[in-house]
């Protein structure tokens, strides 16, 4: 009785599992990848890995037969959503090698699924004269498509954008995946309810399932299934035999191996990269372990085989697998080019900005922001990128996409969230009216997860050569009833912020909002301000200050802060006094920008200053990092900091006792 009620709840799991894995699998991101050199990696693997199998049988003297036969077939075979939960695991989901690695298991799975189904549901039937499967088979296919899935499409329209789904539909769409799942049951064909998730629309039903099945489903039942399944193996029926048959699953897993890093090194990609690519191609993963099953319970695999199979998927994916994670950094293209930083860059005249925007309360202070360091004058505007971040909620084989937003608009992820887009794109384009066409972002879009989202920050940053990135802070600053202070926290977008910090190809300004979140434009008089203490990163914060002094509307005060007990060098004297002199020399004949020299003696006298200050100004722009000795900040180097991405300096000002916005400057990674 136990064993019964265990295998119900084991197949339960696996079709909520195969459902929720359907619905999440979005291939349209991949299918414009697709070209000749993908498929020929694709196919040169599969092929390859089929001859070393039978070049083995040979040499080991294996008697050919319909199991050994599966089993070559199955070892040659990559699944798509296998290789979609490796490369998302590993945390490389949005890089180039998770995209190869995706598109090429994409190629093969779409002709292996095709193939699988026209031999076992029809051909064979039909030579066996068993004509029934084949009309069942093809009658709840177009039960699935004609019926079924303009039912679910007609039920999940019920819900509004944002809204929860009533409980009777998301119960109506259930009984209809047990109906699709009771007849798949008894055709044998255990995909079906995958393939029904997957011809439905990804938004907004996977974010229904994720809110209603993915922890019961993910903590309770599929390892349950798993479990079943690992019963039917049984270490007692391994023998010596059961060698030789490793024997040929390493060969045919050598021989994918070998052929795909022969074959994309051939195209061009790195060693390195072709090395890692060739490992996720030659792994396995719960779809081969569920066809091992499948295949051992109508007979056609023993025991022996079954387990040798098992075995050999959890080693050599276990101990290959982990090895991409270590060998293959995304980030190592970003930290071995010469940093794009704003002093080169205005030098050179191709200053270019990339700001990103991660929810809507972003978009006031980025707006500000933008106008600010544009002129009015058409002949001098600053290309600017505006970065849109979707987060991926869902786990298992949900795709990143990063892409202009011409290209995503007919995207799943796209469609669900239109009505934040279209607001972020509304402001965008009445950003354009206001300063006419001197500011004309280009809208890029990005869905991914928050592990990779660093990831696809500084490819565009990368790819578009910016100078400077613009991250908004992770917590939102409120002034309601006299109450101070930051909220709505996500230390998610904390986290992401950290790894660009850490990452990125260029300069970086954190910006911390804490202007009219109804106003997405400054007044006539906007007052920019920047407190100079000394080092590189100063240096790039009054470079970036100097873009201000273009804008007839902008009144800049540069604060320099100095001590009588030097302890720079005389290099980093040199160095600041050139950029001070040279931030004079541009704006000799500006009467809104005026120069200050303060002497201070402790990091006391420095906050004084500041507090003196703090209504005259509504940005603040400071360095970060300043050197450990530094006198201007001396007291305040031992004090906590709440928020260490911002500096010592960048911390004290984001306390409740000031009410301006900051802009916080890095030109230089963490260190």
């Amino acid at each position: 009785m136990m064993v019964y009620m265990f295998k119900t709840f084991a197949y339960l799991g696996f079709i909520c599992y195969s459902f929720k894995l359907g619905v999440e699998t979005n291939i349209g991101a991949l299918l414009k990848n697709i070209d000749k050199q993908t498929t020929i990696i694709c196919y040169l693997g599969f092929f390859a890995s089929i001859a070393f199998s039978y070049v083995g049988l040979k040499i080991l003297n294996i008697t050919s037969n319909d199991g050994i036969r599966r089993i070559i077939l199955l070892n040659a075979q990559s699944f798509f959503v296998v290789t979609c939960n490796h490369v998302n695991e590993i945390g490389i989901g949005n890089s180039e090698l998770g995209r190869l690695a995706c598109t090429v298991s994409l190629i093969l799975d779409i002709f292996g699924m095709f193939l699988n189904t026209l031999v076992d549901n029809v051909i064979f039937p039909v030579i066996e004269g068993n004509f029934l499967h084949p009309i069942m088979v093809i009658g709840t296919y177009i039960l699935m498509l004609i019926v079924c899935r303009p039912l679910v499409i007609h039920i999940i329209s019920y819900t509004p954008e944002g809204k929860r789904v009533k409980e009777s539909h998301f119960f109506a769409i259930f009984l209809i995946v047990l109906l699709l799942a009771f007849l798949s049951l008894q055709m044998q064909h255990f995909f079906a309810v995958f393939l029904f998730g997957f011809f439905l629309p990804t938004e907004p039903l996977s974010t229904i399932l994720y809110e209603k099945l993915d922890a019961i489903t993910s903590s309770v039942l599929f390892p349950i299934f798993c479990a079943v399944h690992g019963f039917r193996a049984d270490l007692n029926s391994l023998h010596i035999k059961s060698f030789v048959l490793e024997t040929l699953l390493i060969m045919g897993a050598s021989g994918k191996f070998l052929a795909t890093l022969i074959s994309s090194m051939c195209f061009g990609v790195h060693l390195k990269t072709a090395f890692c690519l060739s490992i996720i191609m030659a792994s396995g993963g719960f779809i081969n372990l569920i066809k091992i099953g499948q295949y051992q319970q109508v007979g056609e695999l023993s025991t022996e085989q079954c387990t040798t199979m098992s075995l050999h998927i959890f080693i050599w994916t276990g101990a290959l697998l982990p090895l991409v994670r270590h060998l293959y950094k995304p980030s190592t293209q970003y930290t071995t080019i010469i940093r794009q930083g704003v002093i080169s860059s205005s030098e050179a005249g191709n200053l270019q900005v990339l700001s990103c925007i991660f929810k809507e309360e972003n978009l006031p202070g980025i707006m500000r922001l933008l106008q600010a360091f544009h002129p009015i004058s058409t002949k001098k505007s600053i290309p600017v990128i505006a970065l849109q971040i979707i987060p991926i909620i869902t786990s298992g084989v949900s795709l990143p996409i990063l892409a202009p937003l011409h290209e995503i608009q007919s995207s799943a992820a796209y469609r669900s969230n239109l009505s934040r887009c279209n607001r972020t794109v509304n402001a965008l384009v009445s950003l354009e009216h206001k300063t006419n066409g001197v500011i004309r972002p280009q809208h890029y879009v990005s869905v991914s997860s928050y592990a990779a989202m660093h990831n696809d920050i500084c490819s565009v940053s990368h790819d578009n050569n910016v100078s400077l990135l613009i991250l908004p802070f992770h917590a939102q600053w409120t002034n309601y009833n006299n109450t101070k202070g930051f909220k709505h926290h996500s230390q998610n977008i904390r986290d992401v912020n950290k790894m660009v910090l850490d990452m990125a190809p260029c300069s970086i300004g954190m910006l911390v909002d804490r202007g009219d979140q109804n106003l997405a434009n400054f007044s006539d008089v906007y007052r920019v301000a920047i407190f100079f203490i000394g080092g590189v990163d100063d240096q790039e914060a009054l470079a970036f200050t100097t873009v201000f002094a273009n804008n007839p509307r902008i009144r800049v005060d540069v604060v320099r802060l100095i001590s009588i007990n030097k302890t720079q060098s005389d290099d980093d004297n040199f160095e600041d006094n050139d950029a001070i002199n040279s931030f004079q020399l541009r704006c000799i004949d500006n009467e809104r920008v005026s120069f200050e020299e303060v002497v201070v003696n402790d990091g006391g006298e420095t906050t004084s200053v500041v507090v003196k200050m703090k209504d005259e100004f509504d940005l603040v722009i400071v360095g970060k990092y300043h050197e450990p000795g530094c006198v201007p900040l001396f007291g305040l180097l031992d004090r906590w900091c709440d928020y260490p991405e911002l500096g010592i300096l960048g911390d004290m000002l984001v306390s409740p006792e000031f009410e301006f916005s900051v802009l916080v400057v890095q030109e230089r990674p963490s260190l």
